[in-house]
């Protein structure tokens, strides 16, 4: 949010903030009333007024930097209080009830956080004028951020100095809470520029500690350590100051997620009468840094020995229905998700934050964790998706282990089979299998070995090592052959024991996944697998000397290569099939068409694929062939189903025509810019 109008930076009149204003003040209420409900002993007026006077400091240290930077006009300092005096009129006039004196601290508190985001906003948008340079704008402008909100937010207030003891302290990390959360409330709603809100955000937010990368073991054992020994830490006070904080960090987000469902769905019915937007809008990345950085579902398990909080869950469940849409026509409450089957296109921006929040707040009673984890996958967000099954897993322990301990926990004490945390890691690695993404399959199957189960592991495994032992020795690499057939062994060995070992457990049934291959056959299979593509690409030399290490017969028998080939033909594509472009049964001839020859010149190019981008079909297949001597594509096709064309790169961006040509045809055919509706190939990521 920003209170930037202009180029001469005026601030824009209070009125306009008012709506802000009272979502903000609305949110904060319901966090003091409960505060003073349990918590009598709280001094809540103390702690609004310190946040007030935390917030007004910040907005001086950003306006006396920016005074410090340039010469330029800047908010002046008592711009905040005539701002608050303009909102106390607004609201006395608008008001229908008559406790306005009750509530001025909280509307006072709300214009002061505005005050502060509008200070801060224009800090970052001021250091970023005279650079040019994005990557260094960006580090200046944090670095300063960072070092006013770190000055701001350690300064004692004048209001209330530091009395030296549990009392003050435990009260300035309240006010400080408070100030933060009011702040948050203000960049959640109605926030114009996104970059630059976010930035404040991450500035003045606590940071995200669940999802940073985990230290080593001698740091691990130096937090835990300390964290042990600090007796302020453990005090009755700090844990009296950690619920105080966390009940109102809770109460915020649940507030901001029902905001956010109420103007979604206000939204929709605007759009739907055509009417004007009149209405505030929530940005669901900060409410996601907000829970995150206050750990409010972390936390609220353990100060609630893990019972669920209803209301939270709730919220949360129905972001995700609004976010994701879900089919209403469907019978099943639990039905898929509209977008994540081809229904309305989303952003990311939505979505990604509402399953980070899934993940933090566990609503597993409201959700399906399965197929929020497939929709997170088919959009590509793999990271949100691996965070749903890391929470779900954590969820299935009843003891409350952590995630770690239950991935290496063994197929014998594994949570039952159908846990969601069995639902979350099945899902998870089935969809990378639809998708060919085996070396990811891998990966997950791995890392969730007793929850997705030893066959999906075996599955991946192998499909793996086939996938990687094709790729590389398309670059002759044929030394990573071993390491692959190794970590089949591995593999084989570890899944024929687990097996043995839970068959008096499931009654001996074994699922297996893709292609029906016998786990105990799969070293002999990976094998005989590379021993085939090693005599496809005509490398006789490594086959027989993989074939004398692996005990196996290999011999350039003539009948047995023909043989082969036969087989190739009838499995892949010829160009003389039906239906390709080298039959000629249409034409009533028996002989095959020539294969067409290569184009290098680009008035030839220009030609013909005026012919391939007016086919009736409008679907054209691509593939591209490399060499070992050229950085880049050497051979590009492209195809109908009647017209081939094989392009000459190497000699067509040899001229500027050329590379002129390329554009124009090729160029537009991959950036959607013709007239054809489907480009297909396979391996269309290597290509």
């Amino acid at each position: 949010m920003t209170t930037k109008a202009t180029e001469d930076h005026q601030i824009v009149p209070p009125a306009e903030n008012i709506l802000a204003v009272d979502h903000v003040s609305s949110i904060l209420q319901n966090s003091i009333q409960n505060i003073e409900s349990t918590n009598k002993e709280h001094d809540v007026s103390k702690t609004i007024y310190e946040a007030i006077d935390l917030l007004h400091n910040l907005k001086n240290q950003a306006s006396s930097f920016c005074l410090d930077q340039s010469t330029n006009d800047v908010p002046d300092q008592n711009d905040v209080n005539v701002c608050e005096q303009n909102i106390a009129i607004n609201h006395s006039k608008t008001s229908e009830s008559d406790n306005i004196l009750e509530s001025a601290p909280l509307q006072l508190l709300a214009c002061a956080a505005i005050s502060a985001v509008g200070s801060l906003d224009y800090l970052v948008q001021h250091l970023n004028q005279p650079r040019k340079r994005s990557r260094k704008t960006s580090g200046h402008a944090w670095k300063a951020l960072e070092s006013v909100v770190s000055s701001s937010f350690q300064a004692v207030s004048s209001k209330f100095p530091d009395e030296n003891d549990a009392g003050a302290s435990k009260s300035k990390e309240i006010s400080r809470a408070l100030a933060s959360l009011a702040v948050g409330l203000v960049l959640s709603i109605d926030s114009t520029d996104t970059s630059t809100t976010r930035m404040v955000a991450s500035a003045v937010l606590p940071s995200d500690q669940m999802h940073a990368s985990k230290p080593g073991k001698k740091r691990k054992k130096k937090k835990v350590s300390k964290k042990m020994t600090s007796d302020d830490r453990n005090s009755e006070d700090a844990v009296k100051t950690q619920r105080i904080i966390h009940s109102m960090a809770r109460d915020v987000v649940v507030g901001l997620l029902c905001l956010a469902v109420d103007t979604t769905n206000q939204s929709a019915q605007d759009k739907e009468s055509e009417q004007p937007k009149k209405h505030s809008s929530v940005d669901l990345q900060i409410v996601s840094k907000l829970e995150s950085g206050f750990s409010v579902g972390d936390l609220g398990r353990k100060l609630n020995i893990r019972k669920e909080d209803k209301e939270l869950a709730k919220a949360v469940a129905n972001v995700v229905d609004c976010v994701l849409v879900r089919s209403s026509t469907s019978d099943d409450a639990m039905d898929d998700y509209g977008n994540c089957d081809g229904g309305e296109v989303i952003s990311n921006d939505s979505v990604a934050p509402t399953f980070s929040l899934v993940a933090n707040t566990r609503p597993w009673d409201y959700v399906q964790v399965e197929k929020l984890v497939r929709c997170a996958a088919e959009m590509d967000l793999w990271y949100s998706a691996e965070l749903l099954c890391d929470a779900a897993i954590a969820s299935s322990s009843p003891q409350g282990a952590e995630t770690e301990a239950l991935l290496t926990d063994s197929l014998v004490t594994s949570p039952p089979q159908d846990s969601i945390g069995h639902l979350a890691a099945g899902a998870i690695i089935d969809i990378t299998f639809d998708y060919r993404q085996y070396r990811r399959a891998d990966g997950f199957a791995s890392k969730y070995y007793s929850f997705g189960g030893p066959e999906r592991y075996a599955e991946a495994r192998f499909l793996h090592a086939c996938d990687t032992i094709t790729k590389v020795l398309k670059r002759k690499q044929v030394q990573i052959i071993d390491k692959q057939i190794d970590r089949v062994d591995v593999m084989v060995a570890r899944v024929s024991k687990d097996l043995i070992s839970t068959s008096n457990n499931d009654g001996g049934q074994r699922q297996f996944h893709g292609e029906d291959i016998a786990i105990e056959t799969m070293s002999e299979n990976i094998r005989q697998f590379t021993l085939r593509r090693l005599r496809a690409t005509n490398l006789h030399a490594a086959a027989a000397r993989s074939a004398k290490l692996w005990g196996m017969q290999y011999s350039q028998d003539p009948m047995l290569m023909a043989q082969e080939l036969e087989e190739r033909k009838l499995l892949y594509l010829q160009w003389n099939d039906e239906g390709c472009p080298g039959n000629s049964s249409d034409t009533g001839s028996k002989e095959a068409l020539p294969v067409p020859e290569l184009i290098s010149e680009p008035a030839e190019l220009l030609k013909q694929f005026c012919v391939l981008e007016n086919h009736v079909d409008r679907t054209v297949g691509f593939d591209c062939e490399w060499h070992d001597s050229i950085n880049y594509v050497a051979l590009l096709q492209l195809s109908t189903i009647t017209v081939s064309l094989l392009l000459d790169i190497p000699a067509l961006t040899a001229t500027k025509e050329g590379c002129d040509a390329l554009r124009t045809t090729v160029g537009k055919l991959f950036s959607r810019s013709t007239d054809v509706k489907h480009v297909i190939g396979f391996g269309c990521k290597d290509d």
